[in-house]
């Protein structure tokens, strides 16, 4: 099988294949990985991206709401996912793959009664390769739409409108600007 797939492979791609990435110990460490991932069937044919700001009453709703965040900013939605709750363990960070961070775990989120938030990105293979795309500064803050709602509401009378928030605002525009 490995000679079959080495032509159409780039070397490291090879390697891995043949080797592993090695981000789990032992191949019975990668079964017990595998089996306690989230999996779940989507009952539709596709799986649909589109901005927040095309959602509206005439769509369906989405599932996740999904955003590329810096460090301050995932700062901010971790304690906006907090704010309301009276409790401090609303986010979650799994080790996992890029596309499961935005994809099986807020799925399984969206299903508890106090879904979580899930901070994505920090699979280093897709830190690596889209590094191009997004530079070396972002994760993923990725929600069920319900905690998306919840956090919206509770943006008035936050932290948000308070001047720590703002002179942090104000800093990285001026940062920007020099």
């Amino acid at each position: 099988m490995a000679e079959m797939v080495k032509p159409f492979l780039r070397g490291e791609t090879y390697d891995n294949f043949i080797h592993g990435e090695r981000y789990v110990k032992t191949p019975a460490d990668v079964m017990r990985f595998i089996r306690a991932l989230p999996m779940t069937q989507i009952p539709k044919r596709y799986v649909v991206f589109r901005p927040l700001a095309n959602v509206g009453p005439e769509n369906e709703p989405p599932q996740t709401v999904i955003f590329f965040a810096d460090p301050d900013e995932i700062s901010a939605l971790v304690v906006l996912t907090n704010y309301g709750r009276g409790d401090n363990e609303n986010v979650i960070i799994p080790f996992a793959a890029g596309c499961q961070t935005i994809g099986i775990y807020p799925y399984r989120e969206a299903k508890a009664d106090r879904p979580r938030a899930v901070v994505g990105l920090t699979d280093l293979s897709a830190r690596l390769y889209l590094r191009k795309q997004l530079g070396d500064n972002l994760l993923t803050f990725a929600m069920p739409f319900s905690l998306f709602k919840e956090m919206e509401a509770n943006v008035e009378g936050s932290f948000l409108q308070r001047h720590t928030w703002r002179e942090l605002l104000a800093a990285k525009k001026k940062e920007r600007a020099s």
